[in-house]
């Protein structure tokens, strides 16, 4: 079941392994690429072309940016969350603000419990509702057209959730750039459940497949349909995506270095590999993982309002890091951090540093068990950063760079920048042909 669905429409977990022995048994026979062990060194001096929210317009100021995306002319469209309300940005390519729109209430285009947008290729915007559970379309114009349901639901409800998932959203969304709709996907699914009498609701969240879906809103229902299914749906390992041209999805979903290319049905076409050394966990790591994790959450403590606000109220640094376990690590320590793909279809793969550690987000899961932000759009840290193509070929690496919170046509990427205050900028710059 997946969000929004009855009783009824679970999956049948008995068939699970069958599928999965179907789409092994046909990745086994597809190519694997191995790319080489040593990094080519890549230059990440990318020229700024715009910023907004610098202060320099109040127009412009930002509460807080949860989520960027490009549309095919070149304008950006950024989620600004002020508590609960969200609002839309619209720059023009020469970043100019055009408008900002979106409110909250009951009205058609009024917003119940959405925090973030997603801009199509032709300009459209969709917008995920979780408190109605559907999503709110908007024309180029930003005038309001429809709303589409999620798959499984009947009458739009008002749901208050019986516990909101922690960390990672689970129906984490993206843009396929290509067809102008959305991917998303799946690692836990969402249980609901709505008096019949009231019609109000309440939605928890369970284990569920591990996949990556491909969204149509063409009808009053939105319609999934798989294009990935992990290759290893029990695991713990991050389950990473980006959609690719053609209808297919590049994904990572283990502690090694393996990006799976898959098409429509979740077959693997292709597996691009660096078999790059990986560290165990052990006595030793986990004591270092230990002492890494306090470093930085002192220094982020330090200079971040923000932080250092949600820390003394779940009592201070030193009681949140006394509920610091890391004693259960087991098996190897990840290699890969993130995974964007750019609208010419070049993959970007984030590494975590030959003797780093995943990242830990403390204030994100104590926001997000709170409430329904994730905070996609934080910076995240230096990373070596390896740029590579579909069909297998290495471009080279990015020695210390950031992920892009979005990337743009032409070579444009967005990335957000936040001041002591924690108030943000968007900085918008520029990739060159190379890596694109």
């Amino acid at each position: 079941m997946r969000e929004g669905t009855a009783r009824s429409h679970f999956p049948d977990w008995k068939l699970i392994p069958v599928a999965l022995g179907l789409v092994h048994g046909a990745a086994s026979a597809q190519a694997v690429v191995d790319l080489p062990l040593e990094d080519r060194p890549l230059s990440a001096d990318f020229p700024e072309v715009y910023r907004i929210g610098d202060g320099m317009d109040d127009r412009e100021l930002l509460s807080r940016v949860n989520s960027l995306g490009f549309d095919a002319g070149g304008n950006l469209y950024i989620s600004d969350l002020s508590g609960r309300e969200l609002e839309i940005l619209v720059v023009d390519s020469g970043g100019e603000l055009v408008t900002r729109f979106g409110r909250r209430g009951g009205g058609p285009g009024e917003f119940n419990r959405a925090t973030e947008a997603f801009a199509l290729a032709d300009g459209r915007i969709v917008v995920a509702d979780l408190g109605i559970l559907a999503y709110h379309i908007f024309g180029p114009d930003r005038t309001y057209e429809r709303r589409v349901r999620y798959p499984g639901v009947g009458e739009v409800v008002v749901l208050t959730p019986l516990r909101r998932p922690s960390g990672a959203d689970p129906r984490l969304r993206k843009v396929d750039r290509w067809r102008g709709g959305l991917v998303l996907r799946i690692t836990d699914v969402w249980k609901v459940q709505v008096d019949s009498l009231t019609r109000e609701g309440s939605v928890e969240v369970v284990p569920g497949p591990r996949e990556v879906l491909r969204v149509d809103l063409g009808g009053e229902n939105a319609a999934e349909e798989m294009i990935a299914l992990g290759t290893n749906p029990d695991r713990e390992a991050p389950f990473l995506f980006g959609p690719l041209p053609g209808g297919a999805v590049a994904f990572s979903d283990s502690s090694d270095y393996a990006i799976r290319i898959a098409e429509s049905g979740g077959v693997v076409i292709r597996t691009l590999r660096r078999r790059l050394p990986q560290r165990a966990w052990n006595d030793r790591t986990r004591g270092e993982y230990s002492r890494w994790v306090e470093r930085n959450l002192r220094e982020e403590a330090s200079t971040s309002r923000r932080t250092a606000e949600f820390l003394n109220w779940a009592g201070g640094v030193d009681e949140v890091l006394a509920g610091f376990d890391a004693t259960g690590l087991t098996g190897e320590i990840g290699l890969i951090e993130a995974l964007e793909t750019t609208w010419e279809g070049t993959i970007w793969v984030a590494r975590i540093a030959d003797d780093g550690f995943p990242v830990l987000d403390f204030i994100g899961e104590l926001d997000s068990a709170f409430d329904d932000v994730h905070d996609r759009a934080r910076p995240s840290r230096p990373v070596p950063i390896d740029v590579l193509t579909a069909d297998g070929r290495y471009l080279g690496t990015l020695a210390e760079a950031r992920m892009p919170a979005a990337f743009g046509p032409g070579g444009l990427a967005a990335y957000v920048e936040w001041n002591d205050l924690d108030v943000p900028t968007v900085v918008v710059r520029r990739l060159p042909e190379g890596i694109r």
